[in-house]
């Protein structure tokens, strides 16, 4: 439906106010005291109002003023205005308090294979109504998706302390360096650790940067671009596999690796204190979220809270 300008000129609704005082009191005098305005004020607002409908809305009998049968039809007309708005603004209320709709985040592949993706699941099947819509990506992606509306919150391994955004933190992870023959990962130093062969994978280059600052703090030149890669893929799951086939090795989030070194098919460098890192849920500061992104936020945080 099209519609100009002069659409939104017929009526001006707050010329409303006046003309119900007015008719539910009967005087001009009696209406500017309940619609705190001045009588003179209520008298031009009354007048702008015949103007803009083209007929006379009160007529004066004594020391009354009462409504015409145009002023009955405006008067019945502001109610059903009035319980419109009513009904709409509970609608919309009830939409963005129900617990039903579309959530969507996005987070690095390695928070996908923790524990706390399989309880969301099971927390949702009491809220059937809620759709999840999930992206796996960077740190860095995550926060440009946020930033560019595309996702409601997500999940991130560095706090930039990005003006614009929340950082609430939910986690801890460790990383861990894994090998499938143990004899590689054993009395690591500088010097052999640049003779070994690596796995790369996205966001591996963080893991590595981090692990490398960890184990040799003085070694402040070595970072990601000192290592040799001997396989590169595009999913952790693919990194991960790569390692157990013994082409190489890589820094991982341990709970990404915990049935293959149970099973010993992978083994763990021995740090001398692990290596933990903070994961982050963001968010838009001071943005009101439908209680339905709430409702997701808040599982999660009970998830980490109930341990």
């Amino acid at each position: 439906m099209s519609f100009s300008n002069q659409d939104f000129m017929l009526l001006d609704q707050r010329l409303f106010k006046a003309f119900m005082a007015a008719a539910q009191t009967q005087s001009f005098t009696h209406a500017a005291t309940r619609a705190h305005m001045t009588q003179s004020g209520v008298s031009q607002h009354i007048a702008k109002l015949e103007e803009q409908i083209g007929v006379t809305l009160f007529k004066r009998i004594g020391k009354k003023v009462l409504l015409t049968d145009a002023g009955n039809a405006l008067m019945y007309y502001v109610r059903q205005q009035i319980y419109s708005t009513q009904q709409f603004m509970d609608r919309v209320h009830a939409m963005e308090s129900r617990v039903a709709g579309l959530v969507s985040y996005a987070m690095p592949p390695s928070c996908l294979m923790s524990p706390h993706f399989p309880m969301l699941l099971e927390r949702r099947q009491a809220h059937p109504d809620i759709e999840l819509n999930i992206t796996l990506t960077s740190t860095q992606e995550v926060v440009r998706m946020l930033l560019a509306n595309q996702v409601d919150f997500g999940f991130v391994t560095e706090d930039n302390n990005h003006p614009l955004l929340r950082y609430k933190l939910f986690c801890q992870e460790e990383y861990v360096l894994v090998s499938s023959d143990p004899a590689l990962l054993e009395e690591l130093t500088d010097r052999s650790i640049l003779e070994q062969r690596f796995i790369w994978y996205p966001g591996s280059s963080y893991y590595y940067d981090r692990w490398l600052k960890h184990v040799f703090p003085e070694r402040s030149n070595l970072n990601t671009y000192s290592l040799t890669f001997a396989g590169e893929i595009n999913s952790i799951n693919g990194a991960i596999d790569m390692v157990a086939g013994g082409l190489g090795m890589a820094v991982i989030p341990s709970h990404c690796v915990a049935s293959l070194l149970e099973q010993e098919r992978l083994y763990r460098h021995q740090a001398s204190q692990p290596l933990l890192n903070d994961i982050h849920i963001i968010t838009i500061n001071d943005h009101e979220y439908p209680r339905r992104v709430e409702q997701v936020i808040e599982w999660f945080f009970d998830m980490v809270a109930d341990k």
